[in-house]
């Protein structure tokens, strides 16, 4: 019997390697990609890596973009916890 789930988690998948990363990125951001990779030094590469999975991720699901667009407009609909917690009757 294994510990994993039998499906993957709904949204995004996260990239795990340079190549699964690259893959997952626009087109427009891969030559971006590739040169953050040759300009870090061994030392680094973990963290330019982290950095570039994030932003496959984000750029993988565009709803993110048009909450940012709404924020700074003021015109974002958002919640504190205890106002969502009420409208989806799980208050306590």
């Amino acid at each position: 019997m294994s510990a994993q789930p039998a499906e993957p988690p709904p949204g995004p998948q996260r990239p795990r390697s340079a190549a699964e990363i690259r893959r997952a990125l626009p087109a427009a951001m891969r030559e971006q990609f590739d040169q953050a990779l040759k300009d870090a030094a061994l030392r680094e590469r973990a963290h330019v890596l982290g950095l570039w999975r994030g932003i496959a991720i984000e750029a993988a699901d565009g709803r993110g973009d048009e909450q940012v667009r709404q924020a700074a407009a003021g015109t974002l609909q958002a919640y504190t916890l205890q106002e969502w917690e009420r409208r989806n009757g799980t208050a306590g």
